[in-house]
């Protein structure tokens, strides 16, 4: 089976903790992506914000997009992998944290690619893995995906 290094972005895009959100909002817009890594100043992996997190900073922030900063709405607490796991342990954390996306990081939490629902399908079409990742047992793809559909469920509601 692949391993997430073999899957991931590595072209990537990252923004810092004291970035404004209108930065950010340009930034997403022009790489046309819907997320981006927080980083520090080591490329250590502090953070994501989406957005989804701009839509809800603008409706309950009463400042302008650049006097909100992203500290103020980025997540801390973010699920990562490592290069070396499968794309099944990838799924399983997705899965289970409820997210469609995760920051790759080395042993020193350092960033090194992203690695998306997206990405694990389509890298696993027409491939050995194929059977495996889309329908074999819970960590797949369907059920990842079933997973992040409830938890946007629950949120509208």
């Amino acid at each position: 089976m692949r391993k997430v290094k073999e899957i991931m972005a590595t072209d990537l895009k990252t923004v810092g903790k004291n970035e404004s959100l209108k930065t950010v909002a340009a930034q997403m817009a022009k790489a046309n992506i819907g997320s981006l890594p927080v980083v520090d100043e080591n490329q250590q992996v502090i953070g994501m914000i989406t957005d989804r997190d701009l839509s809800i900073a603008f409706s309950k922030i009463d400042k302008t997009a650049n006097e909100i900063k992203v500290q103020e709405v980025m997540t801390k607490n973010v699920f990562t992998c490592k290069e070396e796991d499968d794309p099944v342990t990838a799924l399983g954390i997705m899965r289970t944290k409820k997210v469609g996306r995760l920051p790759v990081v080395d042993t020193q939490n350092k960033l090194k690619g992203i690695i998306t629902l997206d990405s694990i399908l389509r890298k696993a079409q027409h491939t050995s893995d194929e059977e495996e990742i889309l329908f074999r047992g819970k960590e797949n793809v369907l059920n990842t995906l079933n997973s992040i559909a409830e938890r946007n469920e629950l949120e509208v509601h």
